[in-house]
């Protein structure tokens, strides 16, 4: 099990690298060493863009972890270092700033129906995984979209910078609890079905399906998969 976090970085490389390079994200990282005004109006559709993919990918976030908690009850300790509601409202705020709140966009992303999991178990440990993961570079992204002539707002980067400092204690957590979610779950026959799978491979294989849901949400907006100059 002290292989998990090493598994999980090794064996999600692939699909994360595909996240990054693809539409609404790679415009992203480009838009913010550019400081030109020319492209103002398409770099806020982009930023919007960006903004609800990941709205709707804490919100399904959000839901299956409280479901999972539900049947899982010794969950409560990780999800209790996911300030979950506040990562959305901050979400909001901007939204709400950038004055581009597109109920036809938002249906869009709703319409992406979420993957066959393996477990209800593996499901809510890798969303937990991708969340703080994506939490990483929050601080770095913030200070740099405020370096740019934008003026965009930065709530939801700034607030998943202050969940960055979970990542710690969330692998300890993990760690601690592992043993005891694997015997909770053979126990009720989630991961027999699997053929015998171990939770951690279920947990690798459900952060790879997570990856690949958030390209599909991006793929879901609006905005054509070129590159902005």
């Amino acid at each position: 099990m002290q292989n998990l976090f090493s598994d999980l970085k090794t064996k999600t490389h692939n699909k994360h690298e595909a996240l990054e390079h693809s539409a609404p994200f790679a415009l992203f990282h480009n838009m913010m060493g550019d400081n030109g005004n020319e492209n103002h109006e398409a770099h806020r559709k982009n930023y919007y863009n960006v903004l609800c993919v990941m709205r709707e990918f804490h919100q399904r976030c959000k839901s299956l972890i409280n479901h999972a908690t539900e049947k899982y009850p010794s969950l409560q300790a990780l999800a209790n270092q996911f300030e979950a509601q506040a990562v959305i409202t901050a979400l909001d705020n901007d939204l709400a700033e950038l004055n581009s709140i597109n109920a036809k966009g938002m249906a869009e992303l709703q319409s992406v129906d979420l993957p066959s999991f393996e477990t209800a178990l593996s499901a809510a440990i890798s969303a937990m995984y991708v969340w703080l993961g994506s939490s990483m570079g929050a601080n770095i992204i913030s200070r740099r979209l405020n370096k740019t002539d934008y003026g965009f707002p930065t709530n939801y980067y700034q607030s998943m910078a202050k969940q960055a400092k979970a990542w710690p204690e969330f692998k300890q957590e993990v760690a601690r609890l592992l043993p005891v979610l694997i015997e909770a779950s053979y126990v009720e026959k989630e991961l027999e079905k699997h053929n015998g799978e171990t939770l951690s491979v279920a947990i690798i294989n459900d952060a790879n399906l997570w990856f690949e849901h958030l390209i599909l949400l991006g793929k879901s907006t609006s905005l054509p998969p070129q590159t902005l100059s």
